[in-house]
């Protein structure tokens, strides 16, 4: 297994409460300044659980073959991957969720849970608002991710009101990044800074940190489109 493997199991298996985070509207670092100086300046970590996550996001197929290997390799979990297997209950699902599944069941439990995604996602949310184990933040923010749906509304909503798991919290970060809206670079700026400033042994920040650079690539994206539709009028 490799380091960052060992580092992201480690936050996923911990059963230890990450620091608690003060009340959203207590977390304020002024007017965002988020340009190409920033991120010159502000780099992720080089080995992270949020970084590891976020290329979990982007490379879903990967990470699902790495699970087919691996279960062909290690005989461990077969009891719950057939009772993942059988349940058809989205409580039922949702309790094995809960519980924490064994890391070689993860893709599989998400699988199924993408398959009843308008019964899943509600609950899902709701779990959120909760004090979770570390697994029930990072399977539920990659199913989130592959619905392609826009819940940032609601991602911001329980960062707001709800989670003060650091951990947690940086995670959701993370996911927001990925989403069309105006209140989320607030969000990120001021949390990155919190956890730069507050944590500086952990990599929390490297959350909200992604974010901001997958809201900079998207608009990077959208300018080369708008360029390249610019050149074909003209031409």
């Amino acid at each position: 297994m490799l380091l960052w493997e060992k580092i992201f199991n480690n936050h996923r298996n911990s059963k230890v409460p990450h620091s608690t985070l003060p009340p959203r509207d207590m977390i304020d670092y002024g007017v965002p300044s988020i340009n190409e100086s920033f991120f010159q300046k502000n780099t992720v970590h080089e080995i992270s659980a949020p970084r590891f996550l976020y290329s979990n996001l982007l490379m879903p197929e990967l990470a699902i073959e790495v699970s087919k290997i691996t279960n062909q390799l290690i005989n461990r979990g077969r009891d719950e991957a057939i009772l993942i297997e059988k349940t058809d209950d989205i409580n039922g699902l949702i309790n094995i969720l809960n519980k924490g599944p064994d890391q070689l069941n993860c893709v599989r439990l998400k699988m199924k849970l993408l398959e009843r995604k308008k019964d899943a996602i509600p609950l899902i949310m709701k779990g959120l608002q909760k004090q979770q184990r570390n697994a029930f933040a990072e399977i539920a923010i990659e199913i989130i991710h592959a619905t392609g749906e826009n819940y940032s509304n609601e991602i911001i909503e329980i960062i707001e009101h709800y989670q003060r798991n650091a951990y947690v919290v940086s995670l959701l970060c993370m996911i927001l990044g990925f989403y069309e809206n105006d209140r989320s670079k607030k969000l990120l700026w001021d949390y990155y800074h919190y956890f730069k400033e507050h944590f500086p042994k952990e990599t929390y920040s490297d959350g909200p940190l992604l974010g901001l650079e997958e809201m900079r690539a998207r608009k990077k994206e959208k300018l080369q489109a708008a360029c390249s539709n610019k050149d074909i009028t003209v031409h």
